[in-house]
């Protein structure tokens, strides 16, 4: 639209150029038909009176038709002139009125489609669930264990000074408690572990090393029919195995438990942590 308001102003420009143009040349040319016609040479006073009305009807006659001249010529001109300026309106406003290229349309996207940018709405995040890791153990110097086997101790943890061991006949220091109880007891974990090695040693039989945490291991020795394996996480109180024959190192003390607890390898008193 901006293009055809500016060829149309330009064919008006050119069009009023024209007509000032148009009407100089009239002027001009009108104000040389005013001159006076040269003179002619004097003849005789009898001739100039009686040809006096006759070239004045002559001159008349000319200058009438010389305008009438003029004035179509004029007309011409203006009217080729108006001709030349349409003709040049034309042709700007067909070149403006030239079709451009259409650009292609943009792509629409699929109804329902929204790319993760235009997503408007702010999702929640909800916190992450705190869970306690299964795998994990706790165990300190206030914990405190189950006894792992209803009985009595008979041999005590001693490593202040030596104990005696009747099978032996010798007194010797003891690093875990006996605790005499039937053949085919149950045995139970006394707190919480994981089990690490099961294995069999010549003076406890076949024994389990459990995992406490922090440092602390447990040590159950003389079973048999153990109901754990290695990597179990046991719970406080689940059953162990049972208590089995006596080894030939406690074959006068009689079938028992032996237990003991860990501190970083080192052995401590477990009667300090029994309830």
């Amino acid at each position: 639209m901006r293009k055809n308001q500016k060829g149309f102003l330009i064919a008006l420009c050119l069009c009023m150029l024209s007509v000032s143009g148009i009407f100089g040349v009239y002027q001009y040319r009108k104000g040389l038909s005013a001159e006076p016609p040269a003179q002619v040479p004097e003849q005789t006073a009898q001739a100039e009176k009686p040809e006096e009305p006759e070239r004045e009807a002559a001159n008349s006659s000319g200058t009438v038709a010389q305008a009438d001249t003029e004035e179509e010529e004029a007309e011409q001109a203006k009217i080729d002139t108006e001709e030349d300026i349409y003709k040049i309106g034309e042709a700007e406003l067909a070149q403006a009125e030239e079709p451009k290229e259409e650009e292609p349309p943009a792509e629409e996207k699929p109804v329902g489609e929204q790319l993760p940018e235009e997503v408007t709405e702010e999702t929640e995040e909800e916190p992450a669930e705190v869970t306690e890791q299964p795998d994990r153990l706790s165990f300190s110097e206030t914990s405190k264990i189950l006894w792992p086997v209803n009985g009595d101790v008979i041999l005590n943890y001693s490593m202040d000074k030596s104990i005696y061991f009747s099978t032996l006949n010798q007194y010797k220091y003891h690093p875990a408690i006996v605790i005499s109880a039937p053949v085919g007891s149950e045995v139970q974990c006394a707190a919480r572990g994981k089990v690490s090695k099961i294995y069999v040693d010549e003076e406890t039989g076949t024994t389990v090393l459990m995992q406490l945490g922090s440092g602390y291991d447990a040590v159950y020795g003389q079973l048999k029919e153990v109901a754990v394996e290695e990597g179990d996480i046991v719970e406080q109180g689940r059953l162990i195995g049972y208590v089995s024959e006596p080894t030939k190192y406690y074959s006068l003390e009689g079938s028992n438990l032996y237990f003991q607890l860990l501190k970083k390898s080192k052995p401590v008193d477990p009667m300090g942590f029994i309830e």
